[in-house]
């Protein structure tokens, strides 16, 4: 889902994949930060499709105070232990235990922030939040969007993009599994002219 104004890179093809790349630019000196406060975490989450509409205009009249401030501050957190172990699952070395324990603290504390209920239609029965005004749902919610990437059948595929400036992860799901790049308008144009400059030099 997008919308207008949306500064968000959707590249990923999976939530938990777009939320790691709200730290925009990177390996660059100066990233560009997405989450810089809960209302964008709130927005995030929305145009993710990991929280209602609904639910994303609740939580976004609660987004002053402490609370909200101190669920941003752990969903940055949360991304970037994601990130570590995407790196290092990328780079082929042991999985670091520190963001492994903080990822799964997470997705444990999300999973008890569920509850069974009914659903549209007689004998259907889903999970809803069981406070859904609770200003830590955004977070559980990408909490759970990881435990979905790491543990679902999309892992296997899950890339780094091959520019070298570039630290954007997506799940690619192209013909023979060749996709290089997390776009090929941005980078994938610039490596194909850096390869022509080089050529010609």
């Amino acid at each position: 889902m997008t919308a207008a104004n949306d500064p968000f890179d959707w590249s990923g093809g999976h939530p938990a994949l777009d939320f790691v790349n709200t730290l925009d630019e990177r390996p660059l000196p100066e990233p560009v930060e997405r989450l810089a406060s809960y209302a964008e975490l709130v927005r995030f989450a929305e145009l993710a499709g990991i929280i209602a509409p609904a639910q994303a205009r609740r939580l976004r009249k609660r987004s002053a105070g402490p609370g909200p401030a101190r669920v941003a501050r752990d969903a940055r957190k949360l991304r970037e232990q994601l990130f570590e172990v995407l790196a290092a699952v990328h780079r082929a070395r042991k999985l670091p235990p520190g963001p492994l324990r903080g990822l799964s603290t997470a997705i444990n504390k999300a999973q008890a922030a569920r509850v069974l209920a009914g659903s549209n239609g007689p004998g259907i029965v889903g999970y809803d939040w069981a406070l859904p005004r609770a200003v830590d749902a955004p977070l559980h919610a990408c909490a759970l969007a990881i435990a979905d990437l790491l543990t679902g059948e999309d892992r296997a595929r899950i890339r780094k993009c091959g520019a070298p400036d570039c630290d954007v992860y997506f799940i690619d799901r192209s013909k023979g599994h060749r996709r290089h790049w997390c776009s090929m308008r941005n980078c994938g144009n610039r490596e194909k002219q850096r390869r022509w400059r080089a050529q010609e030099s």
